[in-house]
């Protein structure tokens, strides 16, 4: 099946270590491969040679010098089948499965909830429950005789973990007029766009989320551009699905209308989307589209450190400290609705901190640009997803004035 003059080239996957153990998972954060992979780290020496340059032979020797004894080309072929049968691999057999993946999706009518069942309960009840767990735990706030505030920022990290924050967000809109419209600007992680949009209604545990197509016919009018092209980010994506259970719950019976909106490509590498055409276009047509019954969330994290995101160094809560330091000069820019400041402070030094909610933040600061609205901090919080690695996050909204 795999000449020995094949040359594998793995995709880009994400690689996690597993602590205290001498394994790391391998899964596809694009949702092509549906299955993760637990290998032993004696191979990773072997991966970092599958860049499409080096053939069977390669790795075999390679695999002979890391481990210290002969090593038989077999080994290597069952390697490299294993990868390729999880679709880690960027060959044939990945190409063929990912059109046929991508034609089915598109065929969907109702994105469904990749996450119930493992970030949150799958069934209706339970959910309920949960989520009402969370409101009685942490409070929220309460600002009486004022209105829901014209856009929120939100987390997206695990509800177990960030529950406080979500809650400190969330409960500012219990007032949500019925038929709002709500633009959900989530993290596209993977996407290396500028924005991914879908059609789709989005189906989790608690019903039904409507999505607005009238509003993105007419977006898509305005800009010229294939609405569709990218649904497939959102397959998988959770930025955008989590806020909408945040939604539901609090909406209950009242109706809404969500556009889901996925932002990416925005980095060290692209620091300045404004000068790029799609991003200017799209931009303008959102601000001319928002009216007065669509309010703006962004589902967002902010630092991320430790092993499990590249750091040489475990995170302990001075690195905590660190963050939320980090944090809080990001958020004095964007409560001032500075965008450029913003992308300025989040992208220096090639975002050290790696912050991953650096496009919708953009996005909706560059919306939210030259309306008189008053923005609050909510909440800051830190959790440890492992011993040693740390993500930062927080809530906050945007108020109008007069």
């Amino acid at each position: 099946m795999y000449p020995v003059s094949y040359k594998p080239k793995l995709r880009p996957v994400d690689l996690i270590p597993m602590p205290g153990e001498e394994k790391f998972l391998l899964r596809d954060p694009l949702g092509y491969g549906e299955r993760a992979l637990v290998l032993s780290r004696r191979v990773l020496p072997l991966l970092a040679l599958m860049d499409g340059e080096h053939d069977l032979r390669d790795l075999q020797v390679a695999a002979s010098r890391a481990w210290g004894e002969l090593v038989f080309a077999d080994v290597v072929v069952r390697l490299v089948k294993q990868l390729d049968g999880c679709l880690f691999l960027d060959s044939p057999h990945f190409q063929q499965e990912k059109r046929r993946r991508e034609e089915e999706f598109a065929r969907q009518r109702v994105r469904r909830s990749p996450m119930a069942g493992r970030s949150y309960p799958a069934l209706r009840e339970e959910l309920k429950a949960f989520l009402e767990g969370l409101f009685a735990s942490h409070g929220g706030n309460v600002f009486p005789g004022v209105k829901p505030p014209r856009a929120l920022i939100a987390p997206h990290i695990d509800l177990r973990l960030g529950g406080r924050a979500f809650v400190a967000a969330y409960s500012t809109w219990r007032g949500l007029p019925s038929g709002s419209r709500v633009v959900i600007l989530g993290t596209g992680h993977h996407l290396d766009h500028f924005f991914a949009f879908t059609f789709k209604d989005f189906e989790t545990p608690l019903g039904l989320a409507r999505t607005d197509g009238e509003f993105l016919r007419a977006l898509e009018k305005a800009t010229g551009l294939d609405l569709k092209a990218r649904e497939w980010f959102h397959r998988s994506e959770h930025s955008v699905e989590l806020q909408i259970l945040f939604l539901q719950y609090l909406m209950g019976e009242a109706s809404f209308t969500i556009v889901p909106v996925l932002c990416g490509g925005v980095s060290s590498q692209q620091p300045r989307p404004w000068e790029e055409e799609e991003f200017k276009t799209v931009i303008l047509a959102l601000k001319d589209l928002v009216d007065e019954r669509t309010y703006v969330v962004a589902g967002v994290d902010f630092s991320h450190l430790g092993t499990r995101y590249g750091d040489s160094f475990p995170a302990r809560s001075r690195d905590a400290d660190r963050a939320l330091a980090h944090d809080g000069r990001l958020w004095e820019a964007i409560l001032a609705l500075e965008p450029w400041l913003f992308l300025e402070r989040a992208l220096e030094g090639g975002n050290p901190y790696k912050v991953c909610g650096v496009a919708p933040l953009f996005v909706l600061l560059s919306l939210l640009e030259g309306r008189k609205l008053e923005g609050r901090l909510l909440l800051q919080d830190v959790a440890y997803m492992d011993q040693d690695s740390l993500v930062s996050f927080g809530a906050g909204g945007f108020w109008d004035l007069g």
